[in-house]
């Protein structure tokens, strides 16, 4: 009776590690915030190089726009979307023609940041 009793205790033990584990596990691969960002810090002195948008132009790259819209925060992007990245990649490459990180908007300049998170 004893033994059947230990054997049920360290069987207890057993599974509650198992489930512990596992849910550490879980925990460490589970990344909510893990993506593509996109934002926008306005910078106040005029860069070297930089890349002039009107506000129309930019109408056609949404996501930077909301990122214009709000310096400063990240913008997640949908990076299921192929669309969504085929807009992005084609902004990335004005700037990387242009070898700059900086766009013009009016008489604002900003400091584009791409970036994954992982």
């Amino acid at each position: 009776m004893k033994q059947n009793t230990n054997l049920k205790t360290i069987a207890g033990i057993f599974v509650f590690l198992a489930v512990f584990l596992l849910a550490i596990f879980f925990s460490v691969i589970y990344h909510p915030g893990a993506g593509l960002y996109v934002s926008a810090r306005q910078v106040q002195e005029e860069p070297n190089n930089f890349v002039e948008f009107t506000q129309k132009e930019l109408e056609n790259y949404p996501y930077i726009l909301k990122a214009v819209s709000s310096p400063g925060d990240d913008i997640k992007v949908p990076y299921e979307d192929e669309e969504v990245m085929d807009n992005l990649h084609e902004f990335d490459l004005i700037l990387y023609n242009n070898d700059t990180e900086f766009m013009k908007i009016g008489d604002n300049y900003y400091h584009i940041n791409i970036v994954w998170a992982d």
